[in-house]
């Protein structure tokens, strides 16, 4: 629940609290923790009402707020007085939190231990480390997406409106890439869609993405797929919702990893596969309506990736 004017006492008791610790109360002479408490209560009289009252059985149990940071937000504080703690309720509250952000981040100091694995043990990673401060990172945006993608079919367009589950004798004439906020309404998209709608919402969160296009030449034409890879903290991740054996979020320590896992797979997918045939290419968006021969030719205009060593 929003906080009111009623709330600021409070708050600004806990914000003391939480801001000058044990350790920070022993190093700050008097006129410095005089200026900290000035500008603390400054800081709520503004921005009280940002603050959530945390209340259990209409009791107040404590208080957090979440605020803007980067790509993201940042649970700025979380306090619970003692008798409301280790009932999960901080956990349910981040989770929450999560559940309506791509990307969270929480700060803490560097001698809270317990809390430091507690949130590495619900998947926050170390993403920044300054001072007495750390501050943990978790990015739940892929698979928010993959949320929200969860119950579109496969299938194609056609410029009239039409949609089909099964490629028919015309689909290289009558295909054309939807836009995402169509693929979205219509809930019948090819990897080719898909990965447009992937670009469209992981772009939102200012993420290192890229999208390749996987072909195996094997005559005019051959089977062929489009897949969409991030990077977050050093790691890379592929993102699948169309291929639906290995729909999901896969994760690599290397492009080149994932390059060649991709491949793999694909290849098992061809009889007599031939490792030579297969052709892989880092592509730019696409412009949407496009048609598959011009989206193909797109693809080949873009970077060349090696795919097998040696």
């Amino acid at each position: 629940m929003n906080a009111n004017k009623k709330d600021i006492d409070i708050i600004t008791s806990i914000k003391l609290v939480t801001m000058i610790d044990d350790v920070m109360d022993k190093k700050l002479s008097h006129e410095e923790r005089k200026k900290i408490e000035e500008a603390i209560k400054i800081e709520i009289k503004e921005n009280y009402d940002k603050y959530q009252i945390i209340y259990v059985d209409k009791k107040r149990a404590g208080v957090y707020i979440a605020v803007p940071y980067k790509n993201g937000v940042m649970i700025d504080e979380l306090y619970l007085f003692d008798e409301y703690r280790d009932k999960g309720i901080g956990t349910s509250i981040i989770n929450n939190i999560r559940g309506n952000n791509g990307i969270t981040y929480i700060w803490l100091y560097k001698d809270n231990k317990e809390m430091y694995r507690f949130l590495k043990r619900i998947g926050f990673e170390e993403y920044e480390s300054k001072n007495r401060i750390v501050i943990m990172k978790i990015n739940d945006a892929a698979q928010n997406i993959l949320k929200q993608m969860e119950d579109i079919k496969i299938g194609y367009a056609d410029r009239k409106g039409n949609y089909y589950h099964n490629c028919k004798d015309d689909f290289y004439d009558v295909y054309y890439l939807q836009k995402p906020q169509d693929l979205m309404e219509s809930k019948v998209g090819l990897c080719f869609d898909q990965v447009e709608l992937e670009r469209f919402l992981l772009s939102k969160y200012d993420m290192d993405l890229r999208t390749y296009y996987l072909i195996y030449q094997d005559g005019l034409l051959g089977p062929s797929h489009s897949f969409l890879i991030y990077k977050d903290n050093n790691k890379y991740y592929w993102l699948e919702n169309s291929w639906l054996k290995h729909r999901g979020i896969h994760e690599y320590e290397s492009k080149e990893s994932a390059f060649l896992d991709i491949a793999n797979k694909f290849g098992k997918t061809i009889i007599n596969f031939k490792k030579e045939k297969l052709k892989l290419y880092e592509f730019e968006k696409p412009r949407y309506g496009t048609g598959y021969e011009k989206y193909k030719i797109n693809a080949f205009n873009g970077k060349v990736i090696k795919i097998f060593r040696g």
